[in-house]
């Protein structure tokens, strides 16, 4: 792998303050003593060892991560995303979201993705010298660039679990300050990821498609509609990471500890408007391909949200999902092999496959009992 920029591996910070640093005059700013402001650092989950260093009139043991609330469990949230429409159906205005109530992480068996990447995922392999890719979805397209070429934009299954990763953390701490290092390969140890070294091993792979997403940019175009009739275009566009501090941990070569981003303000506020709970267990059994990812936060999403029977073609399916098939059978294929896969860890999904294409049900949430969330 090749040596990260030097660009996002500040080794001394003369010129900006670190992530931790920032926050932390933050909470001091917000009137907060000393001992609450290491209260909510150790909430956010900050490395235990930056926290000693900077709280050193602190005894040992106020150093302890808090335990979730007991309360707290995969069926605590329930989402109100945008109502999914079918790629043919009329453009609306799209939906805000309120926050998530009781944040739940991924240890609890419940994790989040971001609901534009499900409705317009990354692209499965390796797209090259691409420093673009588009997908449409109906109402919906994303344009996924890079602010750095030679890098190359993120793809597979490590780009959609990192973002995962990300839009977990995000929604668990309600802040936009992502800690790596040993909460990311925790994360992926949950997750049954093999942690192998070398040029071609998993730590070396993760730590590319991580310098790839830092360096991403969104871009997402949605049609709407005013209660007029007026008809518009809604455009939201973003950095993926506004600020990155990489260690990197010798001889491995993996994201060591310290390491954080920060996301950008309009993905942040975006992602806890717009976030949607995937069972942790189910993302394990299928973390080996990307379509299945794929195929399953949509289903889930999608699914939430159905109230009647809903057809989507074979040819919107293929302009969702099939990123590199160019003949319809193939996509089909290897589609329904994915659906077989992904209706075995969400047996509550219920559809018709059909000629047309694939025949929606309303069906059970793959994740129950739900609380409703706050307004905000």
């Amino acid at each position: 792998m090749r040596a990260p920029p030097t660009s996002l591996v500040p080794v001394t910070a003369p010129a900006r303050a670190a992530l931790i640093d920032r926050r932390l005059q933050q909470l001091a700013d917000s009137g907060l003593d000393r001992a609450q402001i290491l209260e909510q650092l150790l909430a956010a989950r900050w490395p235990i060892e930056q926290l000693k260093a900077r709280f050193p009139e602190m005894p040992a043991d106020a150093f302890r991560y808090p335990e979730p609330p007991a309360a707290v469990t995969a069926t605590a949230r329930a989402q109100k995303s945008p109502s999914p429409v079918s790629p043919s159906a009329p453009t609306q205005t799209p939906t805000k979201t309120p926050a998530w109530t009781n944040p739940v992480s991924a240890a609890e068996g419940i994790s989040f993705q971001y609901v534009p990447l499900i409705q317009c995922s990354f692209p499965h392999a390796d797209p090259k010298d691409a420093t673009t890719f588009k997908r449409k979805n109906g109402w919906l397209e994303l344009t996924l660039g890079t602010t750095r070429p030679d890098a190359g934009l993120p793809y597979g299954v490590p780009a959609r679990l990192l973002t995962i990763y990300c839009t977990s953390e995000a929604v668990r701490t309600n802040s936009p300050e992502i800690y790596l290092g040993d909460s990311v390969h925790d994360f992926l140890r949950r997750l049954d990821v093999p942690i192998t070294r070398g040029a071609r091993g998993s730590l070396s792979v993760y730590a590319n498609q991580l310098l790839r997403l830092i360096s991403s940019t969104l871009t997402i175009d949605e049609n709407i509609r005013d209660g007029a009739g007026r008809s518009g275009l809604h455009i939201r566009q973003a950095l993926f990471v506004e600020e990155a501090q990489l260690w990197w941990d010798e001889p491995e070569r993996k994201v060591g500890n310290g390491s954080s981003l920060l996301l950008s303000s309009v993905l942040f506020h975006s992602i806890l408007e717009r976030s949607a709970p995937l069972a942790t267990q189910a993302i394990k059994q299928l973390r080996k391909s990307p379509m299945d990812l794929d195929v399953y936060a949509w289903l889930v999403h999608r699914l939430f949200h159905l109230g009647k029977p809903s057809m989507v073609s074979w040819a919107q399916l293929s302009d969702q999902f099939g990123h590199n098939y160019t003949l319809a059978r193939k996509f089909r294929q290897f589609f329904l092999g994915s659906l077989k896969r992904v209706t075995a860890v969400y047996p509550e999904a219920k559809f018709k496959v059909t000629d047309a294409g694939l025949l929606l049900l309303p069906s059970r949430p793959h994740l129950a009992n739900p609380k409703a969330p706050v307004k905000r």
